[in-house]
């Protein structure tokens, strides 16, 4: 059995809860950029990851898209976690804001994603990028919206 036909029976915050375990893989996309699940419940995920240079812009500073990809994780993800097996929310709109530039000098940043409204054919969330001293790196909101299918994961 594939992991998306095992995500089908499962509910958003289960699937998540088996992620943080290390029982299923992170997806490809957060393998790739070293962004790592740390904390889960209903409503409300952390992510970490470490602006390595590798993410670098040509002002020596990470691309902004590391911040929105980091942000888009936790938004996605928490509103995920409210859902029954079988439903799903995909990023219809995604609203960053970059409040200071973030380099590896910051270390580990911590993303937290809480879901504010989850309704039938919507949702919204909000997030933010803090170092361990809870610098504001970034925030973000995001609407979501329903994929019925489970072969479209978030996260």
């Amino acid at each position: 059995m594939t992991l998306i036909e095992t995500r089908r029976g499962l509910s958003g915050l289960e699937y998540f809860q088996r992620v943080l375990a290390g029982e299923f893989p992170a997806p490809p996309m957060l393998q790739l950029m070293g962004i790592r699940l740390v904390e889960v419940d209903k409503g409300r995920v952390v992510f970490a990851a470490i602006a390595e240079e590798r993410f670098y812009n040509g002002t020596g500073v990470a691309h902004g898209g590391f911040a929105a990809t980091l942000l888009d994780t936790a938004l996605g993800c928490a509103i995920n976690t409210t859902t029954p097996p079988g439903k799903r929310f995909t990023t219809l709109e995604l609203k960053v804001n970059l409040t200071r530039p973030l380099t590896i000098a910051a270390g580990e940043v911590r993303c937290e994603g809480v879901a504010v409204h989850v309704g039938s054919r919507t949702a919204t969330a909000e997030a933010r990028i803090v170092d361990r001293d809870g610098k504001l790196y970034a925030h973000g909101s995001t609407t979501c919206i329903v994929v019925e299918s489970a072969e479209v994961p978030n996260g």
